[in-house]
């Protein structure tokens, strides 16, 4: 045991030296990007909306287009890429992809992506947040874990404790923990939609609202190599712009 938490605890310095904290940076101007969705009321169609600025590097900027859909938090992905979202009581998802069919909500993607989930813990959603929370949330969202097993809808082994075994997670916060996960391997990407793929994934994990039941927040990030600079920009403006409580 005490191998383990001492291999762990390796583990989270690792963690915290690829994923710092951002430095602030002279505000970035990228363009805004509006995404459609589909969802329990029908299609909608993508917003317009003005330019984003982000304190986000100069160089990556150029790169960069800011996405979001009506009901959707919005996040920073590669300019040129398409986007859908679906939304629903259980929550909101947002993809943006190099390539593939975002309208199949059943395709996970497989190839470069950058996917933010937004679940509701209040909802349907509170078993996607359980199962996030299980793994890297303890204190205090444990109870609500427990609670959220107990109904029996879902099996107890659908609920996993601890993180994957080869993600590398920094805590910034008891509710907001920044994640990697090597190429080729199972990990907190798999939860937010995407697929089996050679690249790593990079991203962050937000609980928001009661302990009760929270919102989870969960951005996953993977970039081909030719772009994987932009990774840490994109994961630094989440965690400057996702709410801090329950929208």
């Amino acid at each position: 045991m005490l191998k383990l938490r001492v291999a762990f605890r390796a583990a989270l310095v690792g963690a915290a030296v690829c994923l710092s904290p951002f430095a602030a940076r002279a505000a970035q101007t990228v363009p805004f990007v509006g995404c459609p969705s589909d969802g329990q009321q029908g299609p909608v169609a993508a917003p317009k909306g003005q330019p984003k600025a982000l304190d986000i590097d100069a160089a990556a900027a150029k790169g960069l287009a800011w996405y979001q859909a009506k009901y959707s938090a919005g996040a920073l992905a590669p300019r040129g890429w398409k986007c859908f979202s679906f939304y629903g009581s259980s929550g909101v998802t947002l993809t943006v992809a190099a390539s593939g069919k975002l309208e199949d909500a059943n395709q996970p993607i497989a190839g470069p992506a950058v996917i933010l989930a937004d679940d509701s813990g209040g909802t349907s959603g509170r078993f996607d947040v359980a199962k996030v929370a299980a793994r890297v949330f303890a204190v205090p969202e444990k109870a609500f874990v427990a609670s959220v097993i107990a109904e029996g809808v879902e099996p107890k082994e659908n609920f996993p404790a601890g993180p994957y075994p080869t993600d590398t997670l920094s805590y910034k916060t008891p509710t907001l923990v920044a994640f990697a996960t090597p190429a080729g391997k199972d990990g907190l990407g798999v939860a937010a939609g995407l697929g089996a793929s050679p690249l790593p994934v990079v991203g962050l994990a937000k609980l928001v609202g009661p302990a009760d039941g929270p919102d989870l927040y969960l951005l996953a990030v993977r970039l081909p190599a030719a772009q994987a600079n932009l990774a840490s920009a994109i994961v630094g403006a989440a965690e400057g712009t996702l709410p801090n409580s329950s929208q």
